[in-house]
């Protein structure tokens, strides 16, 4: 089909009358945010030219972008949900898409959504379980590591009270012959004789590190401790998301359940 001049005069003024219409909209909307959170997605969809006109060069320079218009975009949720929750604690951002918005309270992330197709959701969390069960395995792990060192503290506390008895007990443990072992334990029982002063610095040091890592390793199983399992924190996160999501059912939007739309 050959198309004609009118094809494409009929196609600019359709863009023209949406464009019209758009405008109409955001200068509503300027003094009345409610307007847009409520009807963006009946005249606006992510990629109109509403959003590439908005990237302007003049001069090898940029005047603003796309960007710009999202977070002019962003006040405007901002200013609604204040309003609408009656809370000035509530903040609205951008998230990592152009077109998604994220409603936080505290820096803490409630709900993501989308004005221009109309749906909202909440990112998956770690379930109440998996919350317990990381909290229960980092401080197993942490007990765990720190009874290892502990048990080589004592091993070296052991070896300098007693360091010949210390080699003896050592040598006789291996898995060698008999011969073996006596050959090493003589070995480094005659090193022992000779150098006392080098050998016992040694264990000093291995004494020292292994204190300053128990000394870690309690600092680290104290601060995990304070900081909980975080499943009080993801009970309040989700009785908020559940007030916040109460606008969203209000005006009509959809709850979508597909996280990675979310992103």
């Amino acid at each position: 089909m050959v198309r004609t001049h009118q094809n494409f005069i009929e196609r600019i003024d359709i863009e023209q009358e949406r464009l019209r219409r758009q405008r109409t909209l955001l200068e509503q909307a300027a003094n009345n945010p409610q307007l847009f959170f409520e009807k963006a997605s009946e005249v606006i969809s992510r990629k109109d030219s509403l959003f590439k006109i908005m990237s302007v060069y003049e001069d090898g320079q940029r005047k603003m972008d796309a960007h710009d218009f999202t977070e002019y975009i962003g006040t405007l949720m901002d200013s609604f949900f204040k309003q609408e929750l009656n809370d000035k604690n509530v903040t609205v951002k951008t998230a990592s898409s152009s077109s998604l918005y994220c409603v936080m309270m505290d820096d803490v992330q409630l709900v993501h959504f989308n004005p221009y197709e109309k749906f909202y959701g909440q990112r998956s969390y770690r379930s109440i379980q998996q919350l317990q069960e990381d909290y229960d395995n980092t401080l197993n792990r942490l007990n765990n590591e720190a009874s290892e060192v502990n048990s080589k503290l004592e091993g070296m506390r052991a070896a300098k009270e007693a360091t010949y008895k210390w080699i003896i007990q050592f040598y006789m443990k291996k898995d060698k012959s008999i011969s073996r072992k006596l050959y090493l334990c003589a070995k480094d029982t005659l090193i022992y004789t000779f150098r006392m002063k080098q050998v016992n610095e040694g264990i000093d040091k291995k004494i020292k590190k292994y204190e300053r890592q128990l000394e870690e390793f309690k600092k680290r199983k104290d601060a995990h401790i304070k900081c909980g399992t975080g499943i009080e924190l993801l009970e309040l996160r989700l009785q908020a998301a559940d007030v916040v999501s109460d606008v969203f059912k209000k005006y009509g939007y959809r709850h979508e359940t597909e996280n990675y739309k979310l992103y």
